[in-house]
């Protein structure tokens, strides 16, 4: 990826290169260009000045002075032949006729007598009909206007250097920073990802690596919490696997050996009732059937943590109320109440998950509590990260230890007045991590306990 990347930006930078030196090469060209204009304009005003001097079949000395004095300005050095190769008159001869003064200034801007290079000719004609040749060539310049016009090219030269060297160094600013936080990030998940092959699913979760002032998330981002949330759906699976097998191993090796004991028992004549044998097989198959709808239950909350699902906004007060109603009737019927307090809010979070959490809340409150009743209460509540919400869950049944609050949340389990299958809160707190809250639990003796979610 980083190779890659560095040879994109290496393209880009000979691409910059390329399109500066022919960017420059245009705008010398063009300059140029300017300048032979420049000069041959001049030339058809010198020539037309001089054809100008034709009057009558003759040259006019002085208006022909004039013209090649003109000329002479312009920067050339000419001189005239008329039709028969006769030289009539050249600038040395106009500079002779100077005043002192005046040849002075002319010096000052001017390599002077001669001019460079050689000779150029032009016809000239007047009235269609050609009356001589005008030879021109340039007079090397002093002063300011060659200096200009070399500043120009050198600060051409100049700027497109310079534009390259931004151009260049912000192609390998982008791409030392598009390395660190493209390739950097894609690394780490290629690590992780080899790691999970392999069969290690301890992979720890993988920074997005962005810039801590930047809220917005890109496809990386989005990338990586997809990747983070599916190892920890491994690793999930995994520690399941081989909890469930031992947990499975352990929970059925005593029933079935109560069970194949008393069939020998039953076998062997060991037994004169063979009724209390069949009580004690009916006994301990129910304890099968029992683990094993325990089983399904874990399973059914696994799937719903491996699939992710998504946000919904949902009326809060509604939903509990929906819940609760599905589980007024068992309440009642067991003498106890069922209460529900709190305002109507809209909430985002995961439905499907948050319904399973609460149905085993209530089973639990239900199976634990034999006089008095339960409170459900719910609102709003602000922490450090923003605003969130709450639900609690509150029962006036059989408080918990205190040296057994820490483990109730563990799968599978149960005190010894329990009957049920030691799942139903380590559920509530998985799910509730998974949607991204947490689950308290205060519990005080004689009085009750009482569970709160915060999202």
């Amino acid at each position: 990826m980083r190779t890659k990347l560095f040879i994109a930006f290496i393209l880009i930078i000979f691409l910059a290169l390329f399109s500066n030196i022919v960017f420059e090469r245009l705008i010398i060209r063009d300059f140029n260009d300017f300048l032979k204009g420049t000069k041959e304009d001049h030339i058809y005003w010198i020539m037309a000045s001089v054809e100008g001097s034709f009057k009558n079949n003759e040259w006019d000395r002085a208006l022909l002075n004039e013209a090649l004095h003109w000329g002479l300005m312009l920067g050339f050095e000419t001189y005239l032949e008329d039709k028969t190769g006769k030289k009539i008159v050249s600038t040395h001869e106009v500079l002779s006729s100077m005043s002192p003064g005046m040849l002075n200034r002319m010096n000052s801007f001017l390599k002077l007598p001669s001019g460079i290079g050689e000779f150029t000719w032009y016809p000239l004609y007047v009235g269609g009909e050609e009356v001589g040749k005008l030879h021109i060539r340039p007079i090397e310049r002093l002063g300011l206007v060659p200096l200009k016009e070399e500043i120009f090219r050198r600060r051409g030269k100049e700027f497109l250097i310079i534009s390259f060297l931004i151009a260049c160094g912000g192609a390998l600013f982008l791409a030392v920073l598009f390395t660190a936080f493209i390739s950097t990030p894609i690394r780490r998940l290629t690590r992780a990802a080899e790691k999970i092959a392999r069969g290690d699913f301890s992979v720890q979760k993988t920074p997005p690596g962005r810039l801590k002032f930047l809220k917005y998330r890109d496809e990386i981002n989005r990338l990586t919490d997809s990747f983070n949330y599916m190892a920890e759906a491994l690793r999930r699976e995994e520690a399941l696997r081989k909890h469930l097998t031992s947990n499975i191993a352990h929970e059925l090796r005593t029933p079935l050996t109560i069970v194949k004991g008393n069939l020998d028992a039953i076998e062997d004549g060991v037994i004169s009732d063979p009724n209390t044998a069949i009580q004690n097989i009916r006994s301990e198959v129910q304890r099968i059937i029992t683990l094993v709808e325990g089983i399904e239950d874990i399973t059914r909350a696994e799937a719903s943590f491996f699939k992710k699902g998504t946000v919904e906004g949902i009326e809060l007060k509604e939903f509990i109320d929906t819940i609760v109603q599905g589980t007024k009737e068992l309440i009642y019927d067991k003498g106890l109440y069922i209460k529900t307090d709190g305002p109507a809010i809209t909430v985002n979070t995961y439905p499907e998950k948050l319904h399973i959490i609460l149905k085993n809340l209530l089973t639990n409150a239900y199976k634990f509590t034999d006089e008095g009743g339960i409170t459900v209460t719910w609102g709003k509540y602000n922490h450090d990260s923003g605003a969130g919400f709450f639900i609690s869950v509150e029962d006036t049944g059989k408080s918990i230890a205190k040296e057994e609050i820490a483990k109730v949340f563990d799968r599978f389990y149960k005190d010894a007045d329990s009957g049920g299958k030691g799942l139903g809160l380590a559920i509530v707190k998985e799910l509730t991590e998974v949607i991204g809250g947490k689950v308290e639990v205060e519990s005080t003796p004689n009085q009750g306990s009482k569970f709160t979610l915060t999202f």
